[in-house]
């Protein structure tokens, strides 16, 4: 599905370029304080990134923890995981849960593949997103949907689907559509769907997030924070979110950071011409990874910056967790 989304992303791009004769620019900055080498080399190149992970050519998986210690069934990708059990999707193949310590495997029936889940902890329960847009709940133990729902049809994705998550008793699941819809965590009941974004294409939820009393989330159109009886928000072109203590690190896609508090009030903003964020990692800094292959270090209240250079380009696949960032089959940890 991810490489289906690929296609559609590169046909919008080159239908928009093939409008206009308009010169591309490219972030160069006037000086360069200095420059970064790869930490290491990955056992196998990214094949696939997801929300929380990315899965490497040879079926080893990161995410937050680091480079995992077991290998997926080669063609899959990495879903979601608890304990031993690790779900698992590919195009063309049934979605599948492996159990890490046996290495087998049991398929899970959905009917289309899965693009974003999370298996709940204390329970036999998946909650699922597949494509096409459906979404509900599956009890692996009784292999049998306990509930099901399709939401409007959705042509196109950006590749960071967000992922389900749990907020007491209830189910939070982010759509490909623009919307979050709470679910009873124990029946599947739905409660409330809140409608984040409404973009024709590219629409989906890439950052679902409870900070405090606020839910935030966002679309690559639309951010939102909702409280019990407010909600505000911010319609940009977003790149990524980033979220540190109290604050929210709006990335967007004309270069800017913006800082903000957690009902989204601007505190403040730094623009980077013609930067292209692809991710971002925070420690002492907020180290900002921008395509052309440089890292740009600003303080968190966005005073000072300093700007490194990377050994390349970005244009294959790239991951950022906490503290390393990783590309094709390389990576960088951040020296605290």
């Amino acid at each position: 599905m991810i490489r289906s989304y690929l296609v559609s992303l590169l046909f919008v791009l080159f239908a928009l370029l093939s409008t206009g004769c308009s010169e591309k620019n490219y972030f160069s900055p006037k000086k360069v304080d200095g420059t970064i080498a790869y930490d290491g080399k990955l056992p196998a190149k990214i094949v696939e990134i997801g929300y929380h992970s990315a899965t490497l050519e040879n079926g080893e998986v990161i995410t937050e923890k680091g480079l995992l210690s077991y290998h997926l069934p080669k063609g899959y990708r990495y879903i979601t995981q608890s304990g031993n059990l690790v779900v698992a999707a590919g195009d063309c193949r049934p979605n599948i849960l492996f159990n890490i310590e046996t290495n087998s495997s049991e398929t899970i029936d959905l009917g289309r593949p899965l693009v974003a889940g999370l298996l709940m902890p204390e329970s036999n329960m998946l909650a699922f997103l597949i494509e096409g847009n459906s979404y509900g709940l599956y009890n692996y133990k009784e292999k049998r949907i306990v509930a099901k729902y399709r939401s409007d049809t959705a042509l196109t994705a950006d590749i960071r689907i967000a992922s389900p998550m749990l907020l007491d008793q209830l189910l939070l699941i982010p759509t490909l559509d623009g919307k979050v819809v709470i679910l009873n965590k124990h029946n599947g009941a739905k409660i409330r769907e809140i409608i984040v974004g409404k973009g024709e294409v590219f629409n989906n939820i890439i950052f679902l997030n409870v900070i405090g009393n606020r839910l935030v989330a966002a679309t690559p159109h639309r951010i939102i924070s909702v409280s019990p009886k407010l909600m505000d928000a911010q319609v940009m072109e977003i790149s990524d979110v980033l979220f540190i203590k109290d604050g929210i690190y709006i990335l967007s896609k004309d270069g800017t950071i913006y800082h903000c508090d957690t009902d989204l009030k601007i505190l403040k903003s730094q623009k980077f011409p013609f930067a292209h964020f692809v991710g971002a990692i925070s420690g002492e800094f907020i180290y900002l990874i921008e395509k052309e292959g440089y890292v740009i270090a600003t303080t968190p209240d966005l005073s000072s910056h300093k700007i490194f250079e990377l050994p390349e380009k970005i244009d294959g696949w790239f991951f950022a967790t906490k503290d390393r960032l990783y590309y094709d089959r390389y990576y960088f940890k951040l020296h605290r």
